[in-house]
């Protein structure tokens, strides 16, 4: 993405942002922490090109090291973690003239070190020194000097794994003096590696030394969430100051327009922009408020956001739908719309537009709003109640005569379902004494209940709270009032536990069981009861096993309507759930008598529904007693299982037809003669085989699978493919071994399935040979005068990011990525080597910023320090995008690809 490079190493602060102008002021963000941010500023350093790479000691082994280190492999190979290592090894620290320095000395020598997982050498070489040096430390800690620490905090940025990384800053004690390494994290921003930065000033506790503009803002901006989250841990300044700055922003018409300038002036890179809307900036608002469990009052913007959301989803509900009792309308619309004058304005607009003119004119009224705010349709009305004008009669012709038609073209009024219980048999239960007589009395001799529950709708950053839980046994529904009971009587809540929940010989019915029993659990914990195993069974994930049996048949057919529970009651009898009671206010007390009849019918009808499941079930010999057992002992099994393909293949009966035959390739292939082909299932996979050389085409998500066929026909590729049966489909059109399924679900997995069955030989040759945004491998090899120059003319053209014209349905903040550090001077550069074609620059058109192919340079995507740092860059001649060789080609061949290269 781009970013103007005048402001890569400037280090601004909101300050800055604010004072652009008054022509601004529309689009600004009312920054809270905004001076203490531009005081920071000042004190942040400027990189240096050595301030983090050079070290003072030697990491190259002598020739009797070298031989202790070849042994402590060997052993490790064969014994692992045992006696005898670490023997070995603590021995050899104790004969050390400095341990520090040997111990840093071993870990950068593990091939390991620069990926480091549980349990491999570079792991335990730390774990054992740290076990050594505890015992020893009074003999060694004075040979732990400042520079040695400083030492082994640039060695450890040189490694991927946080767990190392707390394992050195533990053993040599850097919070012991963590101010020490505050002008290196400051370095760290600088090079704009703000996840690094952030990760050390959380582990040396250095919160109070950076603002949220240095590292949390970009971090989130990188959509790199889990660094923020440790370091606002424990530090209520930073959480606030931070929901308070993401809560401004809101604020404006346009997410991305307003931190459109924020950006350009820090020159974040790696941004994603995508992110930059209001709906994922709410669900990050609102996952930061929940987890740190702060108050609504801090997200004003966000709650006025809501509540503008709540009350169009209202109107809807009650003029489109028609779905919304008269009460519960009334009731949802003040919890909506509160205080908020604007929304107050809103609302009798809105319903004026929907046509219902006296019920704008209740709510105007009601709100005592100024009537120079009232629409005209409404003064009017106020002013003539009986419609004598010709204005106003001509507006309610128009209204009634559009209505007219909608009720011509509108079947006759639906019947709903009706409860079978006489009213006597709904028993509301909200003392301890009819709690306790309820326990007493109405569970003897019942081995089925419905349980349903019921609790008013959140439209602020409040939690649910639950209000209503509804048992139904075959004779009476019993509602239990939470709100007047509550935990006054825990002993009686645990009896019920006892009684219903903990008891597998009651049968527990309900639909969508999930969010009932998160409720239950969160309101009720004097239950203490699990859903394993003790009777719960989900007539919805019952209803969506009978859909793939056509054999069963349920009584009635519908032709619309979801898989929701009035749905299933139609299928089953006859007649949907009237829901026009479901959004209320189950809070407010007393209860009208709608909203009891709602609630009891709700759980009574599950015990219907089971009935008549059971019956349609047995007509046809389905086993219904064993699905249902099968379901409430392993209801959350499929989530679980990672390899839905398992799944199926145990279950399809020509399992045998699509077993993969044998790869026809007798000898290895080198990566760069291979070609492929992966589906939108695969697209992970095919950035993946493109790093390794090979050169793959990747279908796009609007692509059609057949499209895969042509490419294999046309251009000789083999076809890569997940699913069961978009395989069978394909592997029909190419000779046998030509289409591949892949089984396992994880990247690196998937691609040692391809080079094992196909044979693919890939060497450090091949690695990064090839564009991984277009596939290209033809490029072009700049010097850095050319690079130079193409800046600046780059500069002259440059434009900050257009404005957010429509904010798509984005969904949420995603999370971290995998992040490798192309900023760090390589040891050795590979380039030469790799199997691309390399053009000279003679034919790169500097002025227009295009190689030969007519492709756009993408020069503002390289941070400009990196201009002086590195002789050569190179460009794809297919797509302009630019490459360097950084530290991330011996991470890759030491992390992820180690094994394959």
């Amino acid at each position: 993405m781009s970013y103007h490079p005048g402001w890569i190493r400037g280090r601004g602060r909101y300050s800055d942002y604010h004072g652009r102008g008054s022509d601004r002021q529309q689009r600004t963000v009312n920054h809270p922490v905004a001076e203490k941010a531009s005081v920071s500023s000042k004190n942040i350093s400027k990189h240096d090109n050595n301030c983090c790479s050079d070290i003072s000691i030697s990491l190259d082994l002598n020739e009797s090291e070298l031989n202790f280190f070849t042994d402590l492999k060997n052993m490790w190979n064969m014994l692992k973690k045992s006696p005898p290592v670490v023997s070995k090894l603590h021995m050899y620290f104790h004969t050390s003239d400095n341990p520090y320095i040997q111990v840093l000395r071993l870990l950068c020598s593990c091939q390991e070190f620069y990926n480091a997982k549980s349990k491999t050498l570079p792991m335990f070489i730390i774990e054992e020194f740290k076990v050594w040096s505890a015992i020893s430390r009074n003999n060694i800690i004075h040979l732990l000097t400042h520079q040695l620490k400083m030492d082994a905090f640039k060695i450890s940025l040189r490694q991927n794994s946080s767990t190392l990384t707390k394992l050195i800053i533990e053993v040599f004690e850097f919070k012991e003096e963590r101010e020490l390494f505050l002008e290196m994290i400051k370095c760290l921003i600088d090079k704009k590696q703000y996840k690094e930065a952030c990760q050390y000033a959380t582990l040396l506790s250095l919160h109070n030394h950076f603002t949220i503009d240095d590292f949390l803002i970009p971090l989130v901006l990188q959509d790199r969430l889990f660094g923020v989250d440790d370091f606002l841990k424990n530090n209520p300044m930073h959480q606030t100051e931070l929901v308070r700055f993401l809560d401004s922003v809101l604020a404006n018409p346009s997410v991305r327009e307003t931190m459109g300038d924020y950006v350009a002036k820090r020159g974040i890179p790696e941004l994603k922009y995508e992110k930059m809307h209001a709906k994922p900036w709410k669900k990050l608002i609102t996952r930061l408020v929940k987890m740190f469990k702060l108050p609504p009052e801090l997200t004003p913007n966000l709650n006025k956001r809501r509540n503008e959301g709540a009350l169009n989803f209202l109107l809807h509900k009650r003029f489109i739908e028609n779905s919304f009792g008269d009460e519960s309308w009334k009731e949802m619309v003040q919890e909506a719309v509160g205080d908020e004058e604007e929304l107050q304005k809103e609302l009798v607009y809105q319903v004026a537009q929907y046509g219902d003119l006296s019920e704008a004119l209740k709510w105007a009224h009601h709100y005592n709003l100024d009537r120079k705010d009232w629409p005209y349709s409404v003064r009017m009305l106020d002013e003539n109640p009986d419609g004598n004008r010709a204005q106003q009669k001509a507006f309610q012709q128009e209204y009634i005569s559009w209505d007219d038609e909608l009720v011509e073209q509108t079947e006759a009024p639906v019947e709903y379902h009706k409860m079978a219980l006489p009213t006597t048999g709904i028993v509301l239960i909200d003392d301890p004494q009819k709690f306790e007589n309820f326990l007493d009395m109405a569970l003897q001799d019942v081995y089925i209940i419905g349980i349903d529950c019921e609790w008013k709708p959140s439209f602020g950053g409040q939690l649910n709270e639950l209000a209503l839980m509804q048992i139904a046994t075959r004779k009476n529904v019993f509602i239990l009032d939470i709100v007047n009971i509550g935990n006054k009587c825990p002993h009686l809540w645990q009896e019920l536990g006892k009684f219903i929940f903990n008891n597998c010989d009651i049968l527990k019915v309900g639909f969508s069981l999930t969010g009932d029993m998160h409720m239950i659990r969160h309101a009720l914990p004097h239950l203490n009861f699990t859903t394993k195993q003790v009777g719960f069974l989900d007539l919805c994930s019952f209803w969506k096993i009978l859909e793939k049996h056509p054999e069963v048949k349920l009584p009635f057919e519908v032709q619309k309507g979801g898989p929701s529970l009035s749905t299933l009651v139609h299928h089953c009898l006859g007649a949907p759930l009237d829901k026009s009671d479901q959004f209320s206010n189950w809070e407010k007390r007393p209860l009208r008598e709608s909203q009891i009849l709602y609630a009891a019918l709700d759980a009574y009808c599950l015990i219907e529904c089971y009935d008549i499941l059971k019956k349609c079930c047995e007509e046809v010999n389905f086993p219904f007693e064993e699905t249902c057992y099968n379901l409430m002992t392993n209801e959350k099994m499929p989530r679980k299982t990672p390899k839905k393909v398992g799944n199926k293949k145990k279950y399809n009966p020509n399992a045998k037809e699509i077993c993969q035959p044998p790869s026809h390739h007798s000898e290895s292939v080198s990566a760069d003669k291979m070609k492929v082909v992966c589906d939108t299932m695969l697209q992970g996979l095919g950035k993946k085989l493109r790093s390794c050389g090979i050169d793959t085409v990747i279908l796009e998500n609007n692509q059609d699978h057949t499209v895969c066929v042509k490419y294999a026909v046309d251009e000789n590729r083999y076809i890569l493919t997940k699913g069961f049966e978009t395989f069978k489909l394909l592997k029909g059109y190419v000779p046998e071994g030509h289409c591949l399924k892949i089984n396992s679900e994880n990247v690196d997995e998937q691609i040692r399935e391809v080079l094992d069955y196909y044979k693919v030989t890939v060497t450090k040759e091949h690695v990064f040979s090839r564009c991984q945004v277009c596939n290209g491998n033809n490029f072009v090899k700049l010097s850095r005068s050319t690079i130079d120059a193409l800046f600046q003319a780059a500069e002259t053209r440059y434009c900050a990011p257009p404005p957010c014209l429509y904010e798509d349905e984005a969904t949420g903040f995603s999370s971290d990525e995998d992040y490798y550090d192309d900023y760090a001077p390589p040891a050795v550069s590979y380039s030469a080597g790799r199997k691309w074609d390399l053009y000279p620059d003679e034919k790169v058109d500097v002025g227009l910023c295009k190689t030969r192919l007519g492709a756009k340079i993408q020069i503002e995507s390289v941070p400009k320090p990196l201009l002086s740092k590195y002789d050569f860059f190179y460009v794809c001649e297919e797509c302009g995008k630019v490459y360097w060789d950084g530290s991330h080609f011996e991470k890759v061949i030491n992390g992820s690809f180690q094994g394959i290269v």
